[in-house]
């Protein structure tokens, strides 16, 4: 009985490794693109799109946003939560990271 036991819990410890090892694999650093979907605090609903590209042989940082604050790509390296921040207000200003370009 207890060999059983045994053998039944190293199966079941197997599986359970198999499975992390799998979810692992899915869930990389790796990914290029990012989409977030929320809510304004007004209710509106607003999309963001973070991507990285490359331009002039950099690899940069994009977003793509639909808002309150209109719809448009820029290319910051400001954060998610910062930019639907910025998405959700009508006045805020949204620029590129190089707005002299």
């Amino acid at each position: 009985m207890t060999a059983w036991l045994v053998s039944l819990l190293l199966l079941c410890n197997a599986s359970v490794g198999a499975a992390t090892e799998k979810t692992k694999a899915q869930l990389g650093h790796d990914e290029e693109s990012f989409v977030f979907i929320g809510k304004c605090p007004n209710d509106t609903p607003y999309r963001l799109v973070s991507y990285k590209k490359t331009a002039s042989g950099l690899s940069q940082s994009f977003y793509d946003y639909e808002g309150p604050n209109g719809k448009g790509t820029v290319r910051t390296e400001t954060t998610p939560k910062v930019m639907a921040a910025r998405v959700c207000r009508q006045s805020a200003e949204i620029i590129n990271a190089n707005y002299w370009e």
